[in-house]
């Protein structure tokens, strides 16, 4: 038989959990961040652009953190690249390419941002985040810009990485150091042809949003020519120490090889289009 408690004991028990619920309501409370009206001025690639951001309006979040920004199309232009996303209302969205590279753009009501990229002479991956008051969030996402411009896509710590420029038959192929997973775009609900090495063709569908991904069978990460609806595409293997997180070209196309932790490596390497 259990222990048995006086009336006194139950209803101290039931006011300190009460307690401890508003404690916690409270902690959660500090987590909110509300957007400072000023005016922040970054260098951008050299140059001097001032972003405004909206006075008195407290930032959506999800479970009570700010939402890192998604970023979902890069359209080449003259000047450069316009990359579009959403974030969280009334944030300050940042796209860092290192120390001295920086750009910056405020989301608007709807959480939708532009940001505008100047031409890049040089290949770069930038690192999207969100910045609101002294608080930074950066996303999972990782946008590589190669080739002018010509070439603009997200690497995806742990999965394929999504091209979002034009490409051709094969968008990728990543690898981890053990295996190799290639994507790409077709007509959504057709399917998609491939082969390795001149072997046997398997197929895999294209999703409703135009895209498909496969796992290679049976194939460490190593230099292999995948053939996709009768194209064939060499994949020239991941990149040697020496060039770690350094964008460059690597057979008929552009290769990265990036340190994720002491012992994780992912390679993500785009066929010319």
């Amino acid at each position: 038989m259990g222990p048995r408690y006086r009336k006194e004991d139950r209803a101290a028990s039931a006011a300190l959990s009460e307690e401890n619920r508003h404690i916690a309501t409270r902690v959660r409370m500090k987590r909110r961040i509300v957007v400072a009206g000023v005016a922040i001025v970054l260098s951008l690639a050299g140059c001097k652009a001032a972003v405004e951001r909206p006075s008195g309006e407290a930032a959506s979040e999800e479970g009570g953190w700010t939402a890192a920004p998604r970023i979902r199309a890069v359209e080449q232009q003259r000047e450069g690249l316009v990359v579009r996303g959403e974030a969280s209302p009334g944030a300050r969205v940042v796209l860092r390419g290192g120390p001295d590279t920086a750009y910056a753009a405020a989301a608007d009501a709807a959480g939708r941002f532009e940001l505008r990229i100047a031409a890049l002479e040089t290949a770069m991956v930038l690192i999207p985040e969100v910045q609101i008051g002294q608080d930074s969030t950066p996303g999972r996402e990782r946008l590589l810009v190669a080739d002018e411009g010509r070439l603009a896509a997200l690497l995806m710590e742990g999965g394929a990485s999504r091209r979002l420029s034009a490409g051709p038959a094969l968008d990728s192929i990543d690898g981890d150091g053990r295996g190799l997973v290639a994507s790409g775009r077709a007509a959504a609900g057709t399917q998609v042809q491939i082969a390795l090495e001149g072997g046997p063709e398997a197929s895999v569908s294209v999703d409703d949003g135009g895209r498909w991904i496969m796992a290679l069978p049976s194939t460490a990460d190593r230099p292999v020519t995948v053939t996709v609806n009768g194209v064939a595409f060499a994949y020239p293997g991941p990149a040697n120490r020496e060039s770690l997180d350094r964008v460059e070209r690597a057979g008929e196309g552009w290769r990265v090889t990036r340190a994720l932790s002491s012992a994780a490596r992912q390679t993500s390497w785009f066929p010319d289009a």
